[in-house]
């Protein structure tokens, strides 16, 4: 029984490896979550006689048993999404699950990644990163969903449309917060493009020529401060304040605001450095 996972390209069909054209040219079918997109690599790739088997999360759970019938017929079978890897932010998981059930290993075929892609021409820290996927439509649960994820100080990536865009950075434009960014279209193909910088700098109609058209990964980092203190200079300060009878607590709020620490951080340091 042979259940494979194929990466295909995500724009440029140089992309494709040659362990994934084996694997499709041998495949007796190939599951595909649409069948002009699968034809267009089919042609390419001039496979003959393959059958194809349309999915979408509504009637993913109807192909299940005749999938478990063709496998047990030892038909060899592969797994793609429109482009890239397929399950990254696309249906198909609930199928995975069902062949692990039924003890069948699925083989992955690695390839191309959007996500991954856009991540290591971001110029941010790569040594840890989140990929979060679609943002929720809401400009509230938007905003509450990349407040709280970006307060890891981490890159956090984003499959985001035009909307999702332009509401990120008509609520953040004017925020104090430092959030950068690295936002990619296009990525393989021949216009593919990256543009970075801070959100707050950044123009708002040279954003929205940017994505007027195109698929995009955002991917946005909020730098924590704290790695970057100066400590010699915070406990300078503290003792300047003190010679100024200020008490604990109003210097602790005065530090805060002149290094941008959290409340419990500045409260520490005065402690640390007031006596």
């Amino acid at each position: 029984m042979s259940f494979f996972i194929v990466s295909t390209p995500i724009g440029n069909l140089g992309d494709l490896s040659i362990r994934a054209i084996d694997v499709l040219s041998s495949s007796n079918i190939i599951i595909c979550e649409k069948k002009n997109k699968a034809l267009k690599l089919i042609s390419h790739l001039k496979i003959k006689k393959v059958r194809l088997i349309s999915y979408h999360e509504s009637r993913l759970k109807s192909i299940f048993p005749e999938i478990i019938k063709c496998l047990k017929e030892s038909k060899k079978i592969s797994f793609i999404t429109d482009a890239g890897t397929p399950l990254i932010s696309d249906p198909g998981s609930l199928l995975i699950k069902e062949l692990i059930s039924n003890n069948i290993e699925p083989i992955v075929i690695p390839g191309s990644s959007a996500s991954l892609t856009a991540l290591v021409i971001s110029g941010f820290n790569t040594d840890k990163f989140i990929f979060y996927g679609f943002l929720p439509k809401s400009v509230g649960k938007l905003k509450k969903v990349i407040d709280n994820i970006l307060c890891i100080n981490i890159p956090v990536i984003f499959y985001a449309n035009k909307n999702d865009i332009n509401k990120i950075f008509t609520v953040y434009k004017f925020d104090n917060k430092e959030i950068y960014f690295s936002l990619s279209k296009e990525l393989t193909k021949k216009f593919e493009r990256t543009i970075r910088g801070k959100i707050t700098d950044i123009d708002i109609s040279k954003i929205k020529s940017f994505i007027s058209k195109g698929e995009f990964v955002l991917i946005l980092y909020k730098p924590n401060k704290d790695k970057d203190l100066n400590i010699e200079k915070i406990k300078e300060r503290i003792k300047e304040l003190k010679i100024k009878s200020l008490t604990k607590k109003a210097i602790s709020e005065q530090i805060k605001n002149e290094f941008e620490l959290k409340k419990n951080k500045s409260y520490k340091l005065t402690l640390e450095f007031y006596d």
